[in-house]
């Protein structure tokens, strides 16, 4: 067992200060801790998006502390008339009820340089990072060897555990890849970055209705492979490294609440 606040500080150490300030300025999202719970902690559960479902598990699992990729939405929690809804009450009542203390890292567990859903993305493509983009949520990356398309989505099937939507638009052989997990669909400024910095294969989770179109008239191949299902590994990364700090002292656990989107 272990404090509440004594875990607090070293995730925030293991993460980095300087990350976790940059993230407080760019990002609405949570990127530290937004409810304070029990004081002692004997588990902490881990998982992708902070719900109800999730929630449930983790009380039955017996943790006191959840940690998120996806904190709860509260900057999207538009109140009509300044109230809650029920979906909104239900959760909230369920982790005051079970005194949880609640943190998020988005920013901060896409975009770290180790950690992060991007860079353990490109790790596991045998990739080297060169370059971030998408305003620095996303990493770009040469592969040792040129690929297929055809080849690049079999293996990304395989590390995702998830149906590749791939649009074979770009170059035949792929070597400089952008990866940024999530809901990374390209407008505006990242079609320009994406033709400037070179990048063969943009990489994310989700896909709008446009994007097979984007791709192909910008000339880039696209692979959509679930905003889920990109994002299952920072927040892993982060547990391991938890765990390795507080050994015994600490159960840590993660807690897979599929989503196919």
């Amino acid at each position: 067992m272990v404090l509440r606040d004594e875990l607090i500080q070293v995730i925030h150490e293991i993460i980095g200060l300087d990350l976790l300030a940059k993230a407080n300025q760019i990002d609405v999202n949570a990127n530290g801790v937004q409810i304070h719970g029990a004081e002692k902690v004997s588990k902490i559960a881990l998982g992708v998006t902070a719900n109800l479902d999730f929630f449930e598990e983790a009380v039955s699992a017996g943790a006191e502390f959840c940690l998120f990729h996806h904190g709860l939405p509260l900057a999207h929690w538009n109140m009509y008339n300044a109230r809650l809804n029920v979906s909104q009450q239900t959760v909230l009542k369920y982790v005051f009820a079970h005194d949880l203390t609640v943190a998020g890292y988005h920013y901060s567990l896409d975009a770290h340089k180790v950690l992060g859903n991007n860079a353990t993305i490109v790790s596991r493509l045998g990739g080297k990072i060169v370059d971030s983009y998408d305003e620095g949520w996303g990493y770009i990356a040469e592969l040792t060897k040129p690929e297929s398309p055809t080849a690049l989505a079999e293996k990304c099937s395989d590390i995702f555990d998830h149906d590749i939507f791939a649009v074979y638009a770009g170059p035949t052989m792929i070597k400089r890849i952008g990866v940024c997990s999530g809901g990374s669909k390209p407008a505006g400024a990242l079609i320009h970055e994406i033709k400037a910095k070179q990048v063969d294969l943009h990489l994310s989770g989700e896909i709008g209705e446009g994007g097979p179109a984007v791709a192909k008239e910008a000339g880039f191949n696209y692979f959509a492979c679930g905003h889920y299902a990109t994002e299952v590994f920072g927040v892993q990364e982060l547990g391991k490294k938890i765990k390795e700090h507080f050994k015994n002292k600490l159960e840590v656990e993660f807690i897979d609440i599929p989503n196919i989107l």
